[in-house]
């Protein structure tokens, strides 16, 4: 009985499975996943509500693990999602751009209990606080005031409006800007332009993070804790002291971060880090100018 029995489970493990036509590319596959692309055969169970339940539950825990896992390594080590990415150890993280757009979201998010104006930049700062382009950014506005019969502060208006929306953006120029700087320091040491994309992407991931998370957090309980001891808090808000305490974490993270991805000597990474931190707000107001000429033509 127990040989007739086994007779019959091994027929049936030897019998050959239903073939599968995938609805996605149309290749026959025996079993329940096409062997060409992974597309699923659909079955009964697939409509069931726990169904849909359990694979929503685990596609977003998957989400959430490599996002919270990206997060971590990117602060905590410095230029080693860059360095998995191309080793070809990427299933266990989130893709860079994909990080890149959800921390610019975080970013811009902040900015509604946190006022700063670092990539947002009002036509006010484009005209009162420009070392730059004073004289081209007033001669571009007063053409726009000509051309369009309005008075300034309708102008002003509508460009703060636009020129919130367009940052959100314009904020990717970042990359290729920073991409061409890291190429130009270190060519001898990564030969394709899109490792120092990828590098470029990571770095402005942690500064979208510092300035939207991190920053905010030290201004506000600092602020917080010299009020309730009532000392001024003009260490908190002061232009300059942000700007070099900025300066200095940027400094840091590149330095860290240009080692363990280059690979290159600890004077030169040093060297690098310092001259790209003091050129970082050099760098902005060239992502400024960028967005004045968009928004003008915008509104």
């Amino acid at each position: 009985m127990k040989a007739s029995s086994a007779s019959t489970s091994a027929k049936k493990n030897d019998a050959p499975r239903s073939m599968f036509s995938c609805p996605s590319c149309a290749t026959k596959t025996p079993g329940s996943f096409c062997g060409k692309c992974g597309e699923k055969r659909v079955g009964t169970d697939d409509y069931s509500v726990r169904h849909y339940l359990r694979e929503l539950a685990a596609d977003f825990t998957s989400i959430d693990s490599k996002l919270v896992r990206s997060i971590w390594f990117l602060l905590s080590k410095p230029g080693f999602l860059s360095g998995e990415y191309f080793e070809g150890r990427r299933v266990r993280y989130i893709k860079p751009l994909q990080m890149f757009v959800f921390l610019n979201v975080v970013y811009y998010f902040s900015l509604s209990w946190f006022v700063a104006t670092t990539f947002t930049t009002p036509l006010a700062t484009q005209l009162h606080m420009n070392n730059y382009y004073p004289a081209y950014a007033k001669h571009q506005v007063e053409l726009k005031l000509q051309h369009e019969g309005i008075r300034y502060e309708a102008l002003e208006k509508k460009y703060d409006e636009t020129t919130g929306v367009l940052s959100k953006t314009l904020m990717v120029v970042f990359i290729p800007i920073f991409a061409a700087v890291f190429y130009a320091l270190f060519f001898r040491k990564r030969k394709f332009l899109l490792e120092h994309v990828i590098v470029a992407t990571h770095f402005w991931s942690f500064s979208l993070v510092l300035l939207g998370v991190i920053l905010p957090i030290i201004v506000i309980a600092g602020s917080g804790a010299l009020k309730w001891v009532h000392v001024s808090t003009s260490v908190f808000t002061s232009d300059a002291v942000s700007s070099a305490v900025l300066q200095l974490c940027i400094g840091v993270y590149l330095f860290l971060m240009l080692r363990r991805f280059y690979r290159a000597s600890t004077w030169y990474c040093f060297l690098s880090a310092s001259i790209i931190a003091w050129s970082f707000f050099h760098l902005v107001w060239l992502y400024r100018f960028c967005l004045l000429q968009v928004t003008l033509r915008a509104i």
